[in-house]
């Protein structure tokens, strides 16, 4: 299996795991919230507190991890790398254009395809006609 692939199935079980967790916490804390007042209430007002307590924990879980969690890690665009890689002229700017990303960036399976196919046009214009490229 493909390190991108891998990463992909790594970070997907982890985000799941995650919601498992967020999930379980907003019931507790829903629960916890509405313990001391469940002499007063029926049953079915019992689990309508619940479910909107839980709801509203989870999303306000969704909005964390949409604005926290998500971004931790991600300090580049890789259109802008793909774009420094694509404005090279030589196979020499390349490297050197390469060498200056992160190593987030040359792991980034987006930004390999890119090089691979700028890297493969340059090596190509070097063979002399006639030859196998």
């Amino acid at each position: 299996m493909e390190n991108s692939q891998q990463d992909k199935l790594i970070r997907d079980a982890q985000y799941r795991k995650g919601l498992s967790i967020a999930f379980f916490n907003s019931l507790n804390s829903a629960i916890s919230l509405v313990s001391p007042a469940t002499q007063y209430l029926t049953p079915d007002e019992i689990k309508n507190r619940v479910k909107m307590y839980r709801d509203y924990f989870l999303e306000e879980h969704k909005n964390y991890y949409a604005t926290v969690i998500a971004n931790v890690g991600v300090n580049y665009k890789a259109e802008d790398s793909i774009a420094k890689l694509k404005a090279t002229k030589t196979l020499e700017e390349l490297q050197n254009a390469w060498l200056l990303l992160s190593q987030d960036e040359r792991r980034d399976g987006e930004i390999i395809k890119v090089a691979k196919t700028e890297k493969a046009k340059y090596q190509n214009e070097k063979a002399p006609s006639g030859t196998a490229k």
